[in-house]
């Protein structure tokens, strides 16, 4: 009898115990999940690097089949161009980078395209750390696609203000001697843009036009960001900066700083290299030194040979399938790349 009593008292301090135990586990995940999200723990178990402050760094991630850079400015700031397709190893990836870079604040947050691996990952980032302001497609249905949904509704939870990626936009930073500037999408306004396009009928193509391309300049350094950009938006380029080279005006200006097409040295291969994403001229203007491709496993035949071709008469293209994270370490006169395989 007294046995019985024993082990049912044994018994019930053990429930206790195991119901404590889980409870203060319960607990623990909550207030761990305030501060870091449970399930990117290990991203955040890393030490952050420290840098020169006077240096460019520019990281183009493997992401598989997808578009995700990570900018590191002179003077502190940062920007994110892209976030992959938000798949949870990428996810995993781009976290962990940016935690292992020390970045808390994303500055400039650029969504180039609604396309999910563009778009995918950058509401997970929008929730996870502090943005300054975001460039994002003018696109009137929010929900063209899931990804690009997610992201809009988090930038509106956490009140970030919003800008166009457009002609005309960019920042200039002149004591720490960089600036950036978009080449396309033209004005939103634009009734026969590639906005106008886009919010008429979102089609794959049309998906494709509104692309955002962006230029960034450092020193001697120039970068050229290109994402979906398809042949009939690089046409539109050349013609608009030959006629300003004749006309002897400014090319898609931020501040009295003009973008010079010609001094390219790095430049993302427009839509993984696809078949309706190059165009000869364009490259034969620009002439990159170098080429990255983003691109991994595909059943669409990314990237395409007549396409890499035009690649391959000036630089021999990085790709981040075979290469993985591709890093670019920039001062204002040169500049060293380094690749994670």
């Amino acid at each position: 009898m007294k046995r019985t009593k024993k082990r049912k008292a044994f018994g019930a301090a053990l429930g206790i115990a195991v119901a404590a135990l889980v409870l203060a586990a319960c607990i623990a995940t909550i207030i761990i999940n305030c501060f870091v999200p449970v399930k990117y723990l290990s991203a955040y178990v890393v030490r952050a690097e420290e840098r020169n402050a006077d240096e460019l760094r520019i990281t183009f991630l493997d992401v598989a089949f997808g578009d995700c850079s990570l900018v590191e400015l002179p003077g502190g700031k940062t920007m994110l161009i892209d976030g992959g397709n938000g798949d949870y190893d990428n996810m995993l990836s781009l976290l962990t980078l940016l935690n292992r870079r020390g970045v808390e604040k994303i500055d400039y947050l650029v969504c180039t395209s609604v396309k999910d691996e563009h778009c995918g990952g950058l509401s997970e980032v929008v929730l996870h750390k502090e943005i300054g302001a975001a460039y994002i497609p003018y696109c009137k249905n929010t929900r063209v696609t899931e990804e690009y949904h997610r992201l809009m509704t988090a930038l509106e939870e956490k009140d970030v203000p919003c800008i166009t990626a457009q002609v005309g936009e960019g920042v200039s930073d002149g004591q720490n001697g960089w600036f950036f500037s978009f080449l396309s999408p033209v004005n939103s306004l634009s009734p026969n843009g590639e906005y106008a396009e886009l919010n008429q009928s979102a089609t794959a193509v049309n998906i494709e036009k509104a692309s955002a391309v962006l230029w960034l300049e450092y020193g001697e350094n120039c970068f050229l960001f290109t994402s979906d950009a398809r042949v009939e938006t690089l046409e539109r380029i050349v013609t608009e900066y030959g006629l300003c080279r004749q006309l002897n005006q400014p090319y898609c200006a931020v501040d009295g700083h003009s973008v010079e097409l010609e001094k390219c040295d790095f430049l993302t291969v427009p839509g993984h290299g696809g078949e309706s994403n190059t165009y000869a001229p364009f490259f034969d203007l620009i002439t990159p030194r170098h080429a990255v491709v983003s691109v991994g496993e595909n059943f669409s035949g990314y990237p395409d040979s007549a396409a890499l071709s035009n690649v391959y008469n000036y630089a021999s293209p990085f790709y981040t399938k075979y290469d993985g994270d591709i890093t670019i370490v920039a001062t204002s006169a040169n500049y060293q790349i380094f690749k994670e395989k």
